[in-house]
C-alpha cells in the first residue's frame, strides 16, 4: 500500500505508512533523517565505515519496527535511541578484541600538542578534537546536546537514563572539555 509523501508529511504519517510496506515513505524518512543520524554516528564511533553500517543498520530496523513505535516520544528521538543502541553495540564488540601489549605498544600518538592545535586551527575544529578525547558518555551526551540539540529529556530517552544522569553527565562533560580547552591556552570559553 503505498500513500501520497512530500517533504511536509510528518514523520509519524511515514511511520504508519512504512509498517504497511510503502518503499518511497521510507525513502522519504530515509532522506530526511540520514544526514543528521549519520553525523551523530560518526562523531560516536569515530570510524566513517561503522558509522555508516550502523546507520544502515538502524534504517533497516526502522523499517523493521515501523509498526512498533508507539508515540511515547518523538519519531526522532526514538530514531536516534535505535542508531545509538546499534552503535555502543558495535563498540563494545570491537572493544571485545583486545590488542596484544607488543602492537599497543608500537601505536604511536600522532596526535598534535594542545598547543600546536589551538595555534594552527580555528575553535570549532579545537573542539572537535578536544571533543574526541572525552569518554562515549561525555562525548554522546554534548553530540546529542550541542550537535542534534536535544532537550534533557530528549537525550535520556535516546541513552535510556534518567534525566539527572543526563545533567550530571553534562556537567562533568563541560568541566573535562573546560580543562582541555585551557591545557590548550583557551580560557573562559565554558562558563
Amino acid at each position: 500500500m503505498t500513500v501520497d509523501v512530500d517533504d511536509a508529511t510528518p514523520d509519524g504519517k511515514l511511520l504508519e505508512a512504512i509498517a504497511n510496506g510503502d518503499r518511497p515513505a521510507f525513502t522519504m524518512f530515509y532522506q530526511r533523517h540520514d544526514r543528521p543520524l549519520f553525523a551523530f554516528l560518526v562523531k560516536l564511533v569515530r570510524e566513517r565505515e561503522m558509522a555508516e553500517e550502523v546507520l544502515s543498520e538502524t534504517m533497516l530496523e526502522v523499517w523493521r519496527q515501523a509498526g512498533r513505535f508507539e508515540g511515547k516520544s518523538a519519531v526522532r528521538t526514538w530514531l536516534f535511541s535505535i542508531g545509538h543502541h546499534k552503535a555502543v553495540s558495535r563498540l563494545r564488540k570491537k572493544r571485545e578484541v583486545a590488542l596484544d601489549e607488543e602492537m599497543a605498544a608500537s601505536i604511536e600518538d600522532g596526535a598534535p600538542t594542545p598547543d600546536h592545535q589551538a595555534a594552527d586551527q580555528n575553535m570549532s575544529r579545537l573542539l572537535q578534537t578536544l571533543m574526541e578525547r572525552l569518554s562515549l558518555d561525555h562525548r554522546e551526551i554534548l553530540q546529542l546536546a550541542y550537535f542534534q540539540e536535544f532537550s534533557v529529556q530528549e537525550i535520556a530517552e535516546v541513552l535510556d537514563v534518567p534525566e539527572n544522569t543526563v545533567k550530571t553527565r553534562m556537567f562533568y562533560a563541560r568541566q573535562r572539555l573546560k580543562t582541555l580547552l585551557e591545557a590548550a591556552g583557551v580560557k573562559g570559553a565554558i562558563a
